[in-house]
């Protein structure tokens, strides 16, 4: 049976000129893509089934809205380092932090106007929070196509089984749920990283370069490291001096030099913020491990709880294809592949680099879960390979070993193992939506008034569930509570605001009260009911000088069990977690 139209595009495309070109005036000819699938086939396969482009696309566009839509915001410097200083480009008002004082200036406002102008445009005709979901609709979208791109490379280069079976292992995964929709450089470098990745595969290598070089100046720096394999495959196996420096150099000009124009000019002064952020991480004493300071078996856990089974399998890649090349006598690569090692090295590089650092958090994976998912996938294609070396060893698999197919015998292992990925998956997502996603909707709740831009809403201990001013009419305010660290502050009102250097900003995180306000100056407060009262924070709600406006569930994680808690089982979860109330919170002494 002739492969299909399909087939012969993702395996054949550029695939006999490319060989020519590497091949041509020698004497022995390698074969090509298309030759090698043809050959190679077992006639059982030749239809392989699997999703073309539109039906991927459909499928990654529809797992990344969902994702968009319901999605929280689950770190705290995504709202205040993101969506605030955005909102003051939109609005001419959001808060602040040290990271965009002058003085430090770590942070690009470059990378925030690719997202302000249409943001800015869509102002005139939407409110607030239609532009915040429209922004992390946009966000969903090129993730999807970006994840498309890497699809495809992956059928390209590793297997249309392989690239099917990344394709169902990363739809439904936790992870890339959280991450897709997220306003987060390493979000951002995610899809860069991921799109990169896949010109790299198929051989295109100019826009490989500047979709690093776009991660790395415009998105976080630490990802160029991710960009050293292809730089070994250009300068060392494949001799692309003239090319890899000629579209370096294009990069820096029509990247760099923007941004340092843009960020000059708000800053007041010249800055290159990328490199800003990496002398304050690397040369600082106190950069890498001020906060967020985690054991070292932080990523392992997280890993785990983001990607379940897959976690485990990627991990698992390196032994297993060692042992699959050692047990298994079949092979599917081709020598115009690039090697394993090679390929898979941007996962090795980053987790080695990452799991040694004190400073953890879950987003420092974001621009590896795409390969975190691919490794996955590998390590399940190397099981089926060896259960049927196995097998045709031990079973009546012998007699057809040469006509038959290893995916004849072992489907059901691959399904098996993405059915219970997904499972957990979205048992994951489930959770986290029960216990955290009405805390956005909160403030809604809001009355709205004639001077809408006057209205406070204070937040006290509970001050990293802020949603952004984006979804909270009027301004956002801190009150006094045990937390020492250090919070963001408004922006001054003026057209030279981002240049104004404020002496309560520092980069030790130490706390500094003068721009707080006093719970009676703010007309809304959030509250909660978690933990035992102190001076710093009583419960508000219990006073007689607030009222309760509205209320939404919240876990209370402490009293809550670590599994169910952290998968969602029907009824056990229900019975093993307890819920606290988070309270909005009107003022009943100030009229408005």
């Amino acid at each position: 049976m002739p492969l299909t139209a399909r087939q012969r595009s993702i395996h054949n495309k550029n695939g006999a000129k490319r060989t020519a070109s590497f091949t041509k005036g020698r004497k022995s000819r390698k074969s090509n893509e298309g030759e090698y699938l043809f050959t190679n086939a077992p006639s059982d396969l030749r239809s392989i089934a699997y999703p073309g482009g539109a039906v991927a696309l459909a499928l990654l566009l529809s797992a990344r809205l969902a994702s968009a839509y319901w999605g929280q915001i689950a770190d705290c410097d995504e709202t205040y380092n993101y969506w605030e200083p955005l909102h003051y480009l939109v609005y001419g008002s959001g808060l602040q932090t040290w990271e965009y004082s002058p003085q430090y200036a770590i942070r690009s406002y470059m990378s925030l106007w690719l997202f302000a102008v249409p943001a800015k445009i869509l102002s005139y005709i939407m409110t607030p929070v239609s532009i915040f979901y429209t922004l992390k609709a946009l966000l969903a979208v090129l993730t999807a196509c970006s994840e498309l791109m890497f699809y495809k490379a992956v059928c390209h280069e590793f297997g249309v089984h392989v690239g099917r079976v990344w394709l169902f292992l990363n739809l439904p995964a936790a992870g890339c749920f959280a991450s897709s929709a997220a306003m987060l450089p390493s979000s951002w470098s995610s899809a860069l990283v991921t799109a990169a990745l896949a010109c790299w595969w198929r051989r295109r290598y100019p826009p490989a370069i500047v979709l690093i070089a776009a991660t790395v100046l415009l998105s976080w720096p630490f990802t160029a490291l991710l960009g050293v394999p292809i730089a070994v495959d250009m300068l060392l196996f494949k001799g692309l001096y003239k090319e890899f420096i000629k579209w370096s150099i294009i990069s820096l000009v029509i990247i760099l030099l923007p941004t340092v124009a843009v960020d000059s000019w708000h800053y007041g002064r010249f800055v290159i913020a990328p490199w800003n952020i990496v002398a304050y991480n690397i040369f600082t004493e106190h950069g890498p491990d001020l906060y967020g300071v985690e054991p070292w078996t932080y990523y392992f856990v997280n890993g785990f709880l983001n990607f379940n089974i897959v976690w485990v399998l990627a991990l698992s890649c390196p032994l297993l294809l060692v042992a699959c090349s050692l047990i298994s006598t079949r092979s599917s690569r081709a020598s115009f592949c690039i090697p394993y090692w090679l390929s898979l090295m941007p996962l090795a590089l980053w987790l080695a680099v990452f799991m040694m650092q004190p400073h953890k958090e879950e987003r420092f994976l974001y621009p590896v879960y795409s390969m975190i998912i691919l490794c996955g996938a590998i390590s399940l294609d190397c099981l089926q390979k060896m259960t049927f070396a196995v097998g045709t060893e031990l079973l009546r698999w012998r007699k057809e070993r040469e006509r038959r197919h290893y995916l004849v015998y072992t489907g059901p292992l691959v399904v098996m193992c993405v059915l219970l990925a997904g499972l957990l998956s979205i048992s994951r997502i489930i959770a986290l939506h029960s216990h955290y996603g009405s805390v956005s909707s909160l403030t809604s709740h809001v009355a709205p008034t004639t001077s809408a831009n006057d209205v406070v809403v204070c937040y006290g201990k509970e001050w990293y569930r802020s949603s952004s001013s984006f979804l909270a009419p009027g301004h956002v305010r801190f009150i006094a509570s045990e937390f020492d660290g250090q919070l963001p502050a408004p922006y001054t009102y003026g057209a030279n605001a981002t240049r104004v250097i404020h002496p309560y900003f520092n980069d030790k995180n130490r706390g500094d009260n003068r721009t707080y306000l006093q719970p009676s100056e703010c007309h809304y407060l959030i509250d909660s009911d978690t933990g035992k009262p102190t001076n710093l924070q009583p419960h508000y709600h219990k006073k007689d000088e607030w009222e309760i406006v509205a209320r939404v569930p919240l876990l209370d994680a402490n009293r809550s069990h670590k599994i169910f808690r952290a998968f969602y089982v029907p009824v056990l979860t229900n019975k093993n977690c307890v819920y606290a109330n988070l309270y909005l919170l009107k003022n009943k002494l100030i009229e408005f």
